[in-house]
């Protein structure tokens, strides 16, 4: 082989090598710069579940006063849970959110620590979906409202070196914006009550979770103010027939409704519910 056909060869061998070695250079750079962004997506919509962000305050709805009412129970949805109208969740009853938890946390220290609130029925803990690493929170359900009310209050308890962080577990979509107008809702600041008109017996209640149905009212005010109302009306969409997340509430008495009233603000099934007096209709 002569020198001239060598020294082409050679060249040409170079070239080659060089082209593959660029190739696998851009490849190996383009699956590390796919592999962060994945990470960081992940990272991101982690973040999003565990906390939602913040919010400015969500715009009032106008209040239709003569749109048809309708009554509401559980029973209606033929057993399945009542679904929230667009930009609103409700505040599931019984479950609670706990994040800052320990790594060495597991379900007895959890029913250890907060048994004086009630009884733990079920703990689902945050891992990571490919390795199954524990993210340090979790969903706790309780037997009873009463005994998530009491663990929400408790936040900040010290469980295996770490102060708790509880609240209302909310069941969420997956919209950004109904997200973030559910979180608006929940920091929605109640307005004292207006001038109590003549002859008033019905209290104005907004604000109110989605699943929330004649039971659950009728043990709110019984078991917070002692009272039981004689009547509950819920305000719906005239077309759509959906539930507006407002209604009202009938009191046998004037006492009855004084007591009632002084739940304004008061949480109810994870929000705080709002209210005022509903003046009668004129000649009503």
């Amino acid at each position: 082989m002569s020198s001239a056909v060598k020294r082409h060869f050679h060249r040409a061998l170079t070239s080659l090598t060089d082209t593959m070695g660029e190739k696998k250079e851009k490849k190996e750079k383009k699956e590390k710069k796919e592999k962060k962004e994945k990470k960081e997506k992940k990272d991101k919509k982690r973040e999003r579940e565990e906390e939602p962000a913040e919010d400015p305050a969500a715009a009032e709805t106008e209040i239709d006063h003569d749109a048809p009412m309708k009554k509401k129970s559980a029973a209606a949805s033929d057993g399945k849970a009542i679904p929230p109208a667009p930009g609103t969740y409700p505040i599931n009853p019984t479950k609670v959110y706990m994040g800052n938890l320990a790594w060495s946390i597991d379900e007895n220290a959890v029913k250890e620590a907060f048994a004086d609130c009630g009884n733990v029925l079920s703990i689902n803990w945050f891992e990571e979906k490919d390795t199954k690493k524990f993210l340090g929170a979790g969903v706790v359900e309780f037997d009873t409202q009463e005994g998530a009310n009491a663990a929400i209050a408790a936040t900040g308890r010290e469980v295996h070196g770490r102060e708790t962080k509880i609240r209302g577990w909310e069941q969420r979509g997956t919209e950004g914006s109904e997200k973030r107008a559910a979180h608006a809702a929940r920091k929605t600041e109640v307005k004292p009550m207006g001038a109590k008109p003549p002859g008033c017996y019905t209290l104005f209640m907004g604000n109110l979770n989605f699943a929330i149905d004649d039971d659950a009212i009728y043990n709110f005010f019984k078991d917070n103010a002692g009272v039981e109302l004689s009547a509950v009306r819920w305000l719906t969409n005239k077309d759509t027939g959906e539930f507006r997340g407002v209604g009202f509430a009938d009191f046998a008495t004037d006492e009855d409704l004084d007591k009632a009233a002084g739940l304004n603000g008061h949480d109810c099934m994870g929000r705080p519910i709002r209210m005022d007096w509903q003046a009668p209709r004129a000649g009503g």
